[in-house]
């Protein structure tokens, strides 16, 4: 099956965090969320992946789904029915009942945080395991490569759709609803995950018009005003009408991983104001391909591109509304939406070969809408190489 993990590629993973926590100290490291725990075994069941600093992993699974995480991992199974026995577990490896014990403290609730170190491992120094796992992460093999590059051809074969879906009338959920269904039915999850714990998303955002520059809860450039306040953000009723920018912003996610891109639609016309803000957008893909180069810091690129904004006239109307703007040009993508690295300031690792991120400049005009663009692509020793491949180009239907 094509969504299994190559148990060569799992080992690797592991033996790269045992590096990282050896060099750490951790002891051992219990990996739990769902992302990571498909990452390091193959596989997402309700346990964890226990990690030792040195010697063989040992997945952790309680008894209903042993048959399942046999199937999809390569490494042995311990079974448990209560969460009381995974010490007995951990011990068996040799883990110390003063051991450092490393935890993603980014994702844990704090009850079952608190659960760990009053009852379950009362003796043990519990250490974030969240950072060496995030810094690996965010550096994507040949075999995820090629898996992101198939979630971006599926991208780009349903983004060529769209123009036949335009119409005046047609709102904008029927839209979304239309390019959705087309995803699916070629392999997207339907789930985007996302790291940060509340952050919610669903396949992404399809706005027309001023329903471009409507805030949402969410950390995102556009929001849109969705169509209930149990969820105010994406799509809404809101009919498509001519001469308005109609943005669709989807991530496409292919046995887990992710590719992001948007693209720009018009009917019969746009203001000229859009083509201007979209020839500076252009401008800025050209500067970002010019300088994303391995051991370049993100920041720096940040700022060059925010200077070349503010030299053209368009920082009051670049990446959100008002003050309320995002504070980043691009994030990184993989199993998460919401990945290392961070295309902003103070992002404080520098490029290499094999990160993977969705730059998107984006422009928010006045009565008008969003104009802007985002595309996934892989730093590699020569430059981006883009893995979305629809043309750059606003499409007037």
């Amino acid at each position: 099956m094509d969504g299994h993990v190559p148990p060569g590629e799992l080992r690797d993973r592991v033996g790269r965090l045992q590096q990282l926590m050896a060099e750490e100290g951790l002891d051992l490291g219990l990996v739990r969320q769902p992302a990571d725990l498909f990452y390091y075994s193959g596989t997402v069941v309700d346990g964890f992946l226990a990690v030792p600093a040195a010697g063989a992993p040992r997945l952790l699974v309680r008894r209903p789904q042993a048959r399942q995480a046999a199937a999809d991992s390569p490494f042995a199974l311990a079974l448990y029915a209560d969460l009381r026995e995974v010490p007995d577990l951990t011990a068996a490896m040799g883990f110390p009942a003063d051991g450092l014990l490393g935890l993603e403290l980014d994702v844990l609730p704090a009850a079952f945080y608190l659960q760990t170190r009053d009852q379950l491992f009362p003796g043990a120094h519990i250490r974030d395991l969240s950072p060496l796992v995030r810094r690996q992460r965010m550096v994507k093999s040949a075999w995820e490569i090629e898996r992101l590059r198939r979630a971006a051809a599926v991208q780009d074969q349903v983004m060529a759709t769209a123009p036949e879906l335009l119409r005046p009338g047609v709102s904008e959920l029927e839209l979304s609803a239309a390019l959705e269904y087309r995803l699916r039915l070629l392999g997207h999850q339907g789930l985007v995950r996302l790291r940060r714990w509340d952050l919610e998303l669903f396949f992404g955002h399809v706005l027309s018009g001023v329903s471009g520059l409507e805030l949402a809860y969410v950390d995102t450039p556009s929001g849109g005003l969705g169509f209930s306040p149990a969820f105010p953000q994406g799509p809404s009723h809101k009919a498509l009408a001519p001469g308005e920018p109609i943005s669709i912003d989807l991530a496409a996610c292919l046995n887990g991983y992710l590719a992001d891109m948007t693209r720009l639609f018009a009917i019969h016309h746009l203001p000229p104001a859009a083509w201007e803000a979209f020839a500076v957008v252009r401008q800025l893909y050209a500067l970002f391909e010019e300088a994303a180069r391995p051991g370049v810091m993100p920041g720096e690129l940040f700022q060059a591109l925010w200077d070349e904004v503010r030299q053209r006239g368009w920082a009051d109307r670049f990446m959100g509304v008002g003050p309320e703007r995002v504070k980043y040009l691009g994030h990184g993508v993989g199993l998460e939406l919401d990945e290392f690295p961070i295309l902003a300031a103070r992002f404080p690792l520098p490029l290499e070969a094999g990160m993977v991120l969705a730059f998107e400049p984006k422009f928010f005009l006045p009565n008008i809408g969003m104009v802007g663009m985002e595309d996934t692509g892989v730093i590699t020793d020569g430059g981006v190489e883009w893995l979305t491949r629809t043309p750059r180009e606003i499409v007037v239907v």
